[in-house]
């Protein structure tokens, strides 16, 4: 027996010696056997607030918690106690220390077991490079890793790796993460007894488990801290008041805010250790707070979801975003974003619309536009409150939202050059072919989302620059387009402000003094998002509220469910108010204009108002509505110059509206003042210039009951001398339609025989008689 325990004894040391000497030949010729990116695994994400405050923690790749510090960040107990507990002569040796290995050799044979590694600090950084399981030939592997590393690297950044890698239970990785989720700090702050138990943590991270075990743990703490005494590291006293202190029973929470938000820096940012946004703390956890005390509210009439979004109007920088209020809630689809999702805008658009029409000089905010029933090839678009108002400033009409003045305007404006704008401000959603749209595109036809479209809103009160929202703190300078004029924004952010609204409850009309808000509000197709925007000099908010799975909504309104919240959003953020500063410098003027064309005013208008607009940017002409003409004295009916023989004539001030307008008063009895029509005879006399090509008298026209009238209509077509330049038409002496020569013109025929008259502007005439019958079905082949 003694013979066989001496042979182990001499085995165990020629081993070691073996090892030592091998590793000390092979260090200076060995490669590393794994590279040194091992050494810095993926780390955890930290998602931090513009001030520095964490709001949300993502593992790493690989499910770890890794928090990497650097080794001057770390207490100095925590390296002391490590070095003097783990490897006392880390300083000294070249990666291995042979005296270790013969002493661990001893043992573990004494043993009949492994009992003692003898390993280094380096040879175990080396094993959590590349664990492997506990062998000889492991043992030799590891030995000469950390010879070669010891070549590669300096003592404080094998120190500091190992710090880093080093497991604490679980998939805590590090001390780094070991302190933050065990007590709640960053490694400076750690106290001796903390820094003892991480310490010793490694050693056994399952059997150790403060949580799990937390006897076994703090006894092996204790014991660490009496030996650190003995060898003079710490006094008797500190470390007999460390052994008092317990242990954590628990990991320590950790923060969770902004969710939604983080998750979005998360994906922009990458794998980063640290991500810093431009979140507003304060900001964000107002708006929280808002959204969760409405979503209550909202729960009671059936809707489920409510987002809001918070920009800084001239950075674009997000201070705050509340995608859900509710991140667990399954049932609502809690981790969905609701500032990012697709949803039709309603009539959020419209600002838009106007702004790029001011700036092609079609309108300015005292021009008329036409709220009558009109359809565009089959497409008839309706006002909210299904009611029209025959003419409306655009002001009126942007303030009111109405439909149809905004569908005419976008076909005056064209879907195309518009769809082209709203992709430049940013609403990339909106990806199909203008064609795709159409004109329903204005009220709400397409998607977007709430961020996007908070965002476009922004430009409207940065003199119309687009820029992208910012999410990340730091992102590469961004040089913005230009969608709007200054002017242009001045003007619908200046209509948008007014107090007067009528979609505005006013149970909180009065407190939109303070701050001064420039806001939309908008309701989708079906009643299934609503949707209000503001802007003043300090933010740019926008709220969406509905369901995530779209479940429409019955009474659904921006006004009555996303107004409120907007505006509460507001007084919250600004609670002293704030006004828009005064811009100088505005291409902006007053003139006269016709109160009834909205044009140049010419002699015989009888009322002018003030209009502003943008010189050389806003297209005015000579009033078209009144004008002077001749008309024979006895019967009043209106004469050319080439049938005045014989009569006596005079000269007459008059009005003449727009065909559609005309017509739409007629149908609900608004009294209007009417050109009078051509003289007969006369109409036939000057007729050589001028010919009515349709109607034709030659053909019989017939109307089907069965199909809508919108889809039966005559071409007004005539033969125009060049010098003509508008034509007047006329059915049975009532002004049918106007245009210019070759525009197209139609008319809704009845049933009967009707009188046909063109006139043009230079006074000339033509007439026809032209009948038309009912198709009967039985006639039908």
């Amino acid at each position: 027996m003694v013979g066989l325990s001496l042979r182990r004894w001499l085995a165990a040391l020629a081993c070691a010696a073996g090892l030592a000497a091998a590793g000390l030949v092979a260090a200076r010729y060995a490669p590393l056997p794994f590279p040194l990116s091992a050494l810095t695994p993926p780390p955890s994400t930290v998602v931090a607030a513009r001030n520095g405050q964490p709001l949300r923690l993502f593992l790493a790749p690989d499910e770890a918690w890794r928090f990497p510090v650097r080794l001057p960040t770390v207490s100095p107990i925590l390296p002391q106690l490590v070095i003097a507990a783990e490897d006392r002569h880390f300083y000294s040796h070249p990666g291995i220390n042979p005296l270790a290995l013969f002493r661990a050799a001893a043992a573990n044979l004494a043993a009949g077991r492994v009992v003692s590694g003898g390993s280094t600090i380096t040879m175990q950084l080396a094993r959590l490079a590349r664990p492997r399981e506990r062998t000889l030939a492991a043992k030799l592997d590891e030995s000469l890793a950390a010879l070669a590393l010891e070549r590669r690297l300096s003592k404080d950044a094998i120190l500091e790796r190992y710090l880093n890698m080093a497991p604490y239970g679980g998939n805590i990785v590090g001390v780094g993460a070991a302190s933050t989720l065990y007590f709640g700090k960053t490694p400076d702050r750690l106290s001796l007894a903390e820094a003892a138990l991480l310490t010793v943590l490694p050693r056994s991270p399952l059997r150790l488990d403060p949580v799990r075990h937390p006897e076994a743990a703090k006894a092996a703490r204790n014991r660490l801290l009496a030996a650190m005494a003995r060898l003079g590291i710490v006094t008797d006293a500190a470390a007999r008041e460390a052994a008092q202190a317990p242990v954590p029973h628990a990991l320590v929470r950790l923060p969770f805010d902004a969710p939604h938000f983080s998750q979005m820096a998360r994906e922009l940012g990458g794998d980063a250790a640290r991500i810093d946004t431009t979140l507003d703390p304060g900001a964000q956890k107002t708006a929280t707070d808002i959204l969760r005390s409405r979503s209550r509210w909202l729960a009671g009439q059936g809707i489920g979801s409510v987002a809001a979004v918070v920009l800084d109007p001239g950075s674009r920088e997000v201070r705050a975003m509340v995608g859900g209020t509710d991140w667990f809630g399954d049932a609502r689809f809690g981790q969905i974003n609701g500032a990012t999702i697709r949803r039709s805008p309603g009539s959020t658009l419209k600002p838009f619309l106007y702004a790029l029409a001011m700036d092609q000089g079609l309108i300015f905010p005292q021009s008329q536009l036409l709220d009558i029933p009109t359809s565009f090839a089959g497409y008839t678009p309706k006002n909210y409150d299904g009611l029209f108002l025959g003419r409306v400033s655009a002001e009126q009409a942007l303030i009111t939202s109405r439909n149809i003045p905004a569908v005419r305007l976008l076909n005056e404006v064209g879907p195309t050059p518009f769809l082209e704008l709203l992709r430049r401000g940013g609403l990339a959603t909106l990806d199909k072919p203008a064609a795709h749209y159409g004109l329903s595109l204005i009220l709400g036809g397409g998607e977007t989302t709430l961020l996007a479209l908070t965002n476009c809103y922004a430009a409207l009160a940065d003199d119309g620059r687009a820029l992208p929202p910012a999410i990340l703190a730091k992102r590469p300078a961004v040089r913005g387009d230009r969608l709007f004029s200054p002017e242009a924004c001045a003007f619908v952010t200046g209509i948008l402000t007014r107090l007067e609204r009528p979609d505005l409850p006013t149970s909180w009309e009065r407190a939109l003094a303070v701050p001064s808000v420039a806001w939309k509000t908008g309701t989708s197709f079906g009643h299934r998002d609503a949707w209000a925007i503001g802007v003043s000099a300090e933010h740019v908010i926008g709220v969406w509220v509905g369901n995530m799975d779209g479940t429409p909504i019955a009474g659904i309104s921006g006004a009555v469910q996303a107004g409120p919240i907007l505006f509460e959003l507001f007084r919250a953020l600004e609670p002293r108010g704030s006004k828009p500063a005064v811009k100088a410098g505005l291409n902006i003027t007053e003139i006269e204009v016709c109160a009834d064309s909205r044009q140049l005013p010419g002699p015989d208008c009888p009322r002018r108002v003030t209009a502003t607009i943008i010189p050389g940017r806003t297209r005015l002409g000579p009033c078209p509505v009144h004008r002077r003409m001749l008309v024979d004295a006895a019967t009043g009916e209106r004469l050319g110059p080439d049938c005045l023989a014989g009569r006596e004539a005079k000269t007459v001030a008059v009005a003449e509206y727009p065909a559609e307008l005309v017509s739409w008063w007629r149908s609900v009895g608004i009294p209007f003042e009417t050109p009078p029509p051509p003289a007969p005879d006369c109409a036939a006399a000057a007729g050589d210039g001028l010919q009515i090509i349709s109607p034709s008298p030659a053909t019989v026209y017939a109307v089907r009951p069965d199909i809508p009238d919108t889809f039966q209509q005559i071409a007004l077509t005539a033969d125009t001398p060049a010098a003509a330049t508008r034509l007047s038409w006329y059915v049975d002496g009532v002004l049918a339609a106007q245009g210019a020569p070759g525009q197209r013109l139609f008319w809704h025929p009845t049933p009967g025989a009707h009188r046909v008259a063109v006139a043009d502007d230079q006074g000339r005439s033509h007439a026809v008689t032209v009948h038309v019958e009912t198709f009967a079905a039985e006639n039908q082949p």
